[in-house]
């Protein structure tokens, strides 16, 4: 019986961005995409980074979203002091001795802290590419234009 092979995919780390349903009721609007993603980093073997909002009142991130996450040795929570979670994330990546090749950012706020986290990974590390996957963001707006998304020639939005 023949197989089809996995397509090859660049080393690379799920950053999760402020998935705090109790704090942000707007992750629960991108839950569904942000659980694709976490399914799909799981497959590849990819690290997941959850960073969380280090507000009290923004809570933990989602009891469901971290469910798919139990049992899978290759995610960590970061937690960030402001929007810009990328200083984080890299420090993540030296601790670790990760070099990915890329990126892909997920969550809320698109505007905000997802298009900040973004800019800020591809300003400190200049041997990546950053995918935002559209379908897996939500911001306050019924509609985001995406249009208005920081241009960047390494960040890519998907769908």
């Amino acid at each position: 019986m023949m197989t089809t092979p996995l397509p090859v995919v660049p080393e690379g780390i799920l950053v999760i961005v402020d998935m705090q349903s109790q704090g942000f009721p707007l992750a629960r609007s991108a839950m569904r995409g942000v659980k694709q993603e976490v399914l799909r980093a799981i497959a590849r073997g990819w690290h997941i980074v959850v960073v969380e909002y280090d507000l009290e009142c923004a809570g933990q991130t989602d009891s469901d979203l971290l469910a798919l996450l139990a049992g899978y040795a290759n995610w960590q929570t970061v937690k960030k002091a402001k929007e810009d979670g990328s200083q984080e994330v890299v420090a993540h990546c030296l601790l670790k001795e990760l070099q990915p090749k890329l990126f892909r950012v997920v969550g809320v706020m698109t505007d905000v802290c997802v298009a900040q986290t973004a800019c800020g990974l591809v300003g400190r590390l200049s041997d990546c590419s950053l995918e935002v996957v559209k379908s897996a963001c939500a911001c306050a707006f019924s509609r985001y234009d995406w249009n208005e998304f920081p241009v960047h020639e390494r960040i890519l939005l998907v769908d």
